[in-house]
C-alpha cells in the first residue's frame, strides 16, 4: 500500500488515477485545436472565421446530446473499456483530420469527437475517479483529477507547440501536430487499458436496470441541485477569463504579461489549488460545506473589483485576481465530487454524472456571449463591472444551491433514509 495525500492506495489504484488524469488532460486537444492554432487552421483548411466557429458548434451539439446516454452507458460498460475506446477513436479522428479533408468532413469529424469524448469518456472519467476511493476521500480524488488534468494538458500543449515550431510551413506543422495528437491518444488508449483497474461493482447492471436507475436518479431533486452547483460554479469560473483583458484594457498591462498571468491562473493555480481544496473539503467532512465557504469567499473577492478605485496599484488588482483564482479552482476541482455525499450508489454514479454534466455544462451555450456582450455594449470599465456583478450573482446562487442541498442531505440523514434508489445499491 502506498500512502499519499492522506490516502492509502495500492500501486494499481494510483496508476488508475494517473491514467485517468492523463487521459482527461489530453483527449480534448484535437477537438479544441482552433483555440491554440486558430490562424494556421483557418489557412490550412481554407475556411472563414464563421466556419471555424461552426466546427465548435458541431462538436458542442453532439456533446450536449451525449451527456445523458453517456451516463447510462457508463453504468453498463466498465470504465476500463470505455476510457481506452474513447481515446483510440478520438485519436483516429485526429489522424483523419490531419489529411485536411473537405470542410463538410471536418464538421463530421468534430461531431464524431463530440460522441467519442462525451458519450464514451466524460462520465467514465468521473465514475472512474469516484471508484478509486471511499466516501471520505472524494474531495482529494477529484481535486487531484482536476489538478492532474491541468498539468498534463499543459505539458502536452507545450510539446505540441514545440513540434509545430519545427516547421517553416505552417500547414505541414499543423498536420504533424495533428498526427502527434492522434498517435498519443491511440497509445494512451492501449496504455490505459492495462493501467485502469476494473471495479467489482461494474458490469453488474442489465441495460434496462441501468435505464430504470437513471430514471430514479433523475427524479431526485438533490441530483438537480448538485447539477445547479456545477452550473453556477462553472459560470462563475468562466468569468475569470475576462480578468486578463480587464487588466490589459483598464490598467495598461502588456499583452505578454497578461498571457503569462493567464497561464499561471489557468494551469499552475489549478494544479496546486484543486488538490488542496479537496484535502480541506475532506477534512471538513463535507464537500458541500466547503463549497458554501468557497462561494462566499469568491463572491467577496469579486466584489472587491467593484470598490477598488480605478487609480489603484495594479499589484493589488493582480493579487486579488490570483487569490480569487485559487478559490474558484478549488470549487471547480470538487464540484463533481458530491454524488457520494448525496447518497447515489456507485453502480449508478454514471447516471448521476450524466445529469450533473448536462446541467453543469449548459453555460457553454450562452455564458461567453453574455459576458462578451457586456464589454461590447458598455465600453471601458463599466462593461467589466457588469461581468463582475453577474459573477457575484452566480456565486450567490451557487451558495443557495449548496444550502438547499445540504438541508436535503441532513434531513435524509436524520430520518435514516439516505436514498430512495432501489436499483444498483452498493453492497
Amino acid at each position: 500500500m502506498l500512502s499519499m495525500f492522506g490516502m492509502k492506495k495500492t500501486l494499481k489504484q494510483w496508476l488508475t488515477l494517473l491514467a485517468i488524469c492523463i487521459a482527461g488532460g489530453v483527449i480534448f486537444k484535437v477537438a479544441y485545436m482552433r483555440d491554440v492554432f486558430y490562424v494556421p487552421m483557418r489557412e490550412a483548411f481554407g475556411v472563414t472565421d464563421t466556419q471555424l466557429g461552426w466546427m465548435m458548434t458541431a462538436f458542442a451539439i453532439t456533446q450536449f446530446i451525449a451527456y445523458l446516454p453517456g451516463g447510462w452507458i457508463t453504468d453498463i460498460v466498465p470504465v476500463k473499456i470505455l476510457v481506452p475506446l474513447s481515446l483510440i477513436t478520438t485519436g483516429l479522428c485526429g489522424l483523419w483530420m490531419a489529411s485536411f479533408p473537405d470542410f463538410k468532413i471536418v464538421l463530421l469529424i468534430q461531431a464524431i469527437m463530440g460522441i467519442t469524448i462525451t458519450l464514451l469518456f466524460w462520465e467514465a472519467m468521473i465514475k472512474g475517479t469516484r471508484m478509486i476511493g471511499t466516501h471520505e476521500e472524494q474531495g482529494r480524488l477529484f481535486g487531484l483529477l482536476e489538478g492532474g488534468r491541468g498539468l498534463f494538458s499543459t505539458l502536452i500543449s507545450f510539446a505540441a507547440l514545440a513540434i509545430f515550431g519545427q516547421f517553416l510551413d505552417a500547414k505541414m506543422g499543423l498536420r504533424t501536430t495533428m498526427i502527434f495528437y492522434g498517435l498519443i491518444l491511440c497509445a494512451l488508449g492501449v496504455l490505459t487499458f492495462f493501467l485502469i483497474e476494473k471495479n467489482e461493482t461494474e458490469g453488474e447492471l442489465h441495460p434496462m436496470e441501468a435505464l430504470k436507475g437513471m430514471v430514479q436518479v433523475a427524479k431526485l431533486p438533490k441530483v438537480w441541485l448538485a447539477g445547479a452547483i456545477i452550473f453556477f460554479g462553472y459560470s462563475f469560473y468562466n468569468g475569470l477569463g475576462y480578468l486578463t483583458p480587464y487588466l490589459t484594457d483598464e490598467y495598461g498591462m502588456s499583452v505578454n504579461l497578461g498571457a503569462a498571468l493567464s497561464i499561471v491562473r489557468t494551469y499552475l493555480i489549478a494544479f496546486l489549488a484543486a488538490p488542496v481544496g479537496g484535502i480541506i473539503a475532506d477534512k471538513m467532512g463535507s464537500r458541500i460545506s466547503y463549497l458554501k465557504v468557497a462561494f462566499v469567499i469568491g463572491s467577496i473577492l469579486t466584489a472587491l473589483y467593484l470598490i477598488i478605485p480605478s487609480g489603484s496599484s495594479i499589484v493589488i488588482v493582480v493579487a486579488v485576481m490570483l487569490i480569487l483564482a485559487v478559490v474558484i479552482m478549488t470549487i471547480r476541482g470538487i464540484y463533481y465530487s458530491t454524488t457520494s455525499e448525496i447518497g447515489i450508489p456507485l453502480a449508478l454514479s454514471g447516471a448521476a454524472a450524466g445529469i450533473l454534466s448536462l446541467v453543469g455544462n449548459t453555460p457553454d451555450l450562452f455564458i461567453f456571449t453574455l459576458y462578451g456582450s457586456f464589454i461590447d455594449q458598455f465600453p471601458g470599465a463599466q462593461g467589466y463591472k457588469y461581468i463582475f456583478i453577474v459573477m457575484i450573482v452566480f456565486a450567490v446562487l451557487g451558495l443557495v444551491s449548496c444550502l438547499l442541498l445540504s438541508h436535503i442531505v441532513k434531513k435524509e440523514q436524520s430520518s435514516g433514509k439516505a436514498s430512495s434508489i432501489t436499483i444498483g445499491q452498493d453492497k
